[in-house]
């Protein structure tokens, strides 16, 4: 009987579950506590706006896992208030945490659900379905396009 003993690799210094990263002024990214064959070190969510307190407006992209420290790790990153959720896609390390992200924040959730069952996140219902060419005006110098 042979054992073979496997390590997940230690994410890179700068990729730490549960803090947020600049990578630029509009866009921070927090990694969530979920790491797998298929996430890496974990699934990244992102945080694109711009302002801080009362006078900012973030947009959450990919909230990841229903995981509740993940939930106030990004809560906590945001540095204003979180107007919406947009979800890229349905699999089960990206939008499950939409619903209690969306809870604790009253945002909305955008996104689409999923016309395939397998591996996806069946449970997903977004407040509002997007469509391709959609502009999602986030700021005044911050607009994304629904591919």
């Amino acid at each position: 009987m042979t054992v073979t003993e496997t390590t997940e690799a230690a994410p890179p210094p700068e990729m730490i579950v549960g803090v947020a990263r600049a990578l630029s002024p509009l866009v921070r990214r927090i990694l969530a506590p979920n790491p797998g064959i298929m996430t890496g070190p974990g699934t990244n969510t992102y945080l694109v706006g711009e302002g801080e307190g009362g006078q900012g407006r973030w947009t959450v992209i990919d909230p990841g896992p229903a995981h509740e420290d993940h939930v106030r790790a990004i809560i906590a990153a945001a540095p204003g208030r979180i107007v919406q959720i947009l979800v890229t896609h349905t699999h089960k390390d990206h939008s499950p945490g939409a619903v209690p992200l969306a809870a604790a924040t009253g945002a909305p959730v955008l996104g689409r659900r999923t016309a395939h069952a397998m591996w996806q996140d069946e449970s997903f219902a977004p407040t509002r379905e997007l469509q391709g060419g959609e502009r999602l005006v986030l700021g005044p110098g911050t607009t994304l396009e629904v591919i």
